[in-house]
């Protein structure tokens, strides 16, 4: 009876130590991108990609209907901001695990791994190493990690603009050389690219592997940690392998979409930390 007692006094709707959960929310709020094929794009009224996929696989592992899904538009410079501000409760969009970030908002992942490349015009010059884009102009947008990288290079002319669609907007009106950002967003671009005139540069990359991760407020740990676990599940099984090749069937020749498959266990250690591990 004394027990009893306690589970009655006890809140519902709580993460494992007493804080409020989102995953019993009327709605669950996720911040995504709108323009980028393959990943996250808004096209007639409908999202799609690989983030969008992953949303409510997540969702759908929390109990969440997917009517109770409701995604927001955040550009890149925006996605840790609208954490701290409460204005998204996730944000799946591309988003690195950096050790900057980190100490800003908390992550759950990786759910996948890229490098950074190169998108060009078909029939340019031939770029076959980093070098080769020596005095060229590079478009990255604001607020990515793809920005930084470019701009640590002083033989490469940055471009910076706004959103991913101006920069291959510039890319196919001849203003920029390349469109440098991570090779799965690239790839997705390509992909749906209705001129059929641009292609990644296959071999060519530039710094660290960008890890992806599940954005969230530090305030909900243990709603991170569901999460986490979700996708060690999640990255393991045969529905990552579907859901992906799903998002960018070019990749799925021989075994590319390995390259972009993160280490289950990963995501047990890096997850729900304020710094990466040593």
């Amino acid at each position: 009876m004394v027990l009893l007692a306690i589970f009655a006094l006890l809140p519902l709707g709580c993460g494992g130590d007493g804080q409020p959960t989102l995953f019993t929310r009327d709605r669950l709020n996720v911040g995504v991108k709108n323009d980028q094929p393959g990943t996250s794009v808004w096209d007639s009224y409908n999202r799609s990609g690989f983030d969008i996929q992953l949303a409510y696989r997540l969702a759908d592992a929390e109990g969440v209907k997917p009517i109770k899904v409701r995604f927001d538009d955040v550009p890149s410079g925006d996605r840790v901001q609208s954490l701290k501000d409460n204005r998204v409760d996730l944000v799946i969009a591309t988003f690195s695990m950096t050790p900057a970030r980190m100490t800003d908002i908390d992550f759950a992942g990786p759910y996948a791994v890229t490098y950074q490349g190169f998108l060009v015009r078909k029939g340019g010059p031939p770029i076959k190493t980093i070098d080769d884009l020596k005095g060229a102009t590079v478009c990255t947008w604001t607020g990515t990690t793809s920005e930084s990288e470019i701009q640590r290079r002083p033989d490469i002319y940055n471009k910076s603009m706004n959103a991913a669609q101006d920069c291959i907007n510039a890319l196919q009106s001849g203003q920029v050389t390349a469109v440098s950002t991570d090779q799965l967003i690239l790839y997705g671009f390509a992909h749906h690219d209705p001129s059929h005139t641009l292609e990644v540069v296959p071999d060519v990359t530039i710094g660290a592997p960008n890890y992806y991760g599940v954005g969230i407020n530090k305030a909900h740990r243990p709603d991170c940690k569901k999460l986490a676990d979700d996708l060690q599940k999640y990255v393991a099984s045969s529905s990552w392998q579907a859901d992906f090749l799903l998002a960018f069937p070019d990749l799925a020749d021989g075994d590319k979409w390995t390259n972009f498959r993160p280490k289950p266990e990963y995501v047990s250690s890096w997850s729900c930390r304020d710094k990466l591990p040593n």
